[in-house]
């Protein structure tokens, strides 16, 4: 991108920021976005019929932005700050650049202003975190394809001695009321990002509209609301991910609320129509999303943090992910793995497993039914594989996630204990006089520890 383009995107983000600074949140409604289980998808989150997506201000196309053509080798994406100052994307565009040989602008601003930048055609592909507003969006036309990307959570955050009294709760709202109630300084973002729009929600949903110097619209950044709310002590609404990455730079404001359903955050990617004009870079735009979706680029979101941190800073939930990983279970659940103290770690099929010499055992259920099975001896399994001295425990795991520990010894010593064939081609374990807890179905693992 040439110089005066740049210049240009400069000095129309800078008129925008300040337009929406002048807004004052204590003014400002917002309908409350439909809560979503933060186990479930983004891809199932329902907008709330309420809510739309309303820009900030209009932000015409510059002459220059205009000339651009479809076959250009720069890609504008708008984004939220939170993947700016998360450092996700210092890791993910070089790479996309080297990849395509092609050069990516980052416009990061609040998801309003970056969904306004879209809808005005100043920007190719959008990276934003407020479902309702994106589903608005692509009803109104301005884009022509979204996906979901990747989630975390929003946490409330504020000073260790906790003057609102907060501390554990696990009900925004409710925490919310206690910060009104005492007056104690919250920061908001004020931007019309997606923190904002979540905040607002929250404050909706508690029936209180905020005012009074307690509560400060900064119409800043969440970095630079992070900052200003830890000089001050006060309390705010933050993404995870910007506030562990913070937390390397001295920030000791902490985790005082978190967990609660409604600070589900998910994050979607959103191809701008290309109708828009011919200056839509509409090619890279899909290279893009395909890009950022593909397994092997949400594993890298998916390790984004671990290290550091020791939790991933972002969750993927790209549909090819979510397909892959189901296919990982469904191909685990055919076959059995022994991993963990052992001389060399074992993977059979189900089919391998039958070929090997099964035993029939009868087992009482909790119940007191009594049903006979069919299956290979553990003890055989665990002399296939071979036992370091040192292993004491084995954790049967199932295909959904369930784990199941039993003493080594116990198991050694007993002669019926089996992993069992099922009608449907899924194992599990029979462990007679064993707790029924220890009998789990659909086992795919037996981890040696």
């Amino acid at each position: 991108m040439n110089k005066t383009m740049k210049i240009w995107l400069s000095v129309i983000m800078l008129f925008v920021v300040m337009l929406s600074g002048c807004a004052s949140p204590a003014a400002t409604t917002s309908a409350a976005e439909t809560p979503a289980e933060a186990e479930v998808s983004a891809s199932t989150e329902a907008p709330a019929a309420t809510e739309v997506f309303a820009p900030t201000t209009e932000v015409a196309p510059t002459e220059e932005i205009a000339t651009r053509t479809a076959t250009s080798n720069v890609l504008i994406l708008a984004t939220t700050t939170s993947t700016q100052d998360s450092g996700l994307l210092d890791v993910l565009v070089p790479e996309f650049e080297a990849e395509f040989g092609v050069e990516v602008d980052v416009i990061a601003v609040g998801t309003g202003q970056a969904l306004t930048l879209g809808q005005d055609g100043n920007a190719d592909v959008l990276l934003v975190h407020s479902r309702a507003k994106e589903d608005e969006f692509m009803a109104a036309g301005h884009g022509v394809r979204r996906e979901d990307v990747m989630y975390n959570d929003f946490v409330i955050l504020g000073p260790e001695n906790d003057p609102a009294g907060i501390k554990g709760m696990t009900n925004a709202v409710d925490a919310f009321k206690k910060i009104a109630e005492t007056q104690s300084e919250f920061l908001s973002r004020g931007d019309d990002s997606g923190t904002h729009t979540k905040e607002l929600s929250i404050w909706k949903k508690a029936e209180i509209e905020p005012t009074g110097d307690w509560y400060i619209s900064t119409g800043q950044g969440m970095g630079e609301v992070l900052t200003m709310t830890n000089e001050q002590q006060g309390y705010t609404l933050s993404d995870r991910a910007t506030y562990l990455a913070r937390t390397k730079e001295g920030l000791d404001l902490v985790v005082l609320v978190e967990g609660d359903k409604d600070l589900f955050n998910p994050y979607g990617v959103i191809a701008v129509n290309p109708e828009k004009g011919t200056f839509i870079n509409a090619d890279l735009a899909t290279k893009f999303i395909d890009w950022i979706i593909s397994v092997p680029v949400q594993e890298k979101i998916a390790s984004f943090g671990l290290e550091e941190f020791g939790q991933s800073l972002f969750i993927p939930d790209s549909k090819p992910w979510k397909d892959a990983k189901a296919a990982e279970q469904t191909t685990a659940a055919a076959g059995l793995k022994i991993s963990g103290l052992l001389a060399a770690e074992k993977t059979w099929s189900v089919d391998e497993l039958k070929a090997m010499e099964t035993m029939t055992v009868d087992y009482t259920n909790k119940d007191n039914e009594t049903n006979s099975y069919t299956g290979v001896s553990i003890n055989q399994l665990l002399d296939l594989a071979g036992l370091n001295a040192e292993a004491a425990t084995l954790t049967f795991v199932a295909g959904d996630g369930y784990t199941a520990d039993a003493d080594l010894a116990e198991i050694r010593a007993c002669t019926d204990c089996i992993v069992a064939f099922m009608d449907d081609g899924s194992l599990r374990t029979v462990l007679p006089n064993f707790k029924s807890g220890q009998q789990v179905k659909g086992v795919i693992e037996i981890q040696v520890k």
